[in-house]
């Protein structure tokens, strides 16, 4: 009888946990800033958008023009020790074609 209902409260857990996930969309996790950046990007918000995607520390946002867009090179300090170049177009928040 115990077994039963143990299994009773599990599966109703596993249908009350199932229903939540399913209003979730599927690309967006909780606590996940990234959804929340405006376009188009400011020197701010582009250093932000890099900082939540690539888990690093952010030393500089430069902002030139490519072929009459607005284009912003963000400086990312990794935690190994590497410094890499995050390019990202202002209207679109990806990398410049």
């Amino acid at each position: 009888m115990k077994l039963f209902r143990y299994l009773v409260a599990m599966l109703a857990l596993m249908l009350t946990l199932n229903v939540f996930a399913a209003h979730l969309p599927d690309d967006i996790e909780p606590g996940d800033g990234v959804n929340d950046i405006q376009l188009p990007l400011t020197k701010e918000s582009a250093a932000e958008l890099v900082r939540i995607e690539n888990k690093g520390k952010v030393l500089s946002v430069d902002q030139s023009k490519a072929n009459g867009k607005k284009i912003f090179s963000v400086k990312v300090l990794h935690d190994n020790g590497k410094i890499k170049v995050y390019r990202l177009d202002s209207q679109t928040g990806h990398s410049p074609k």
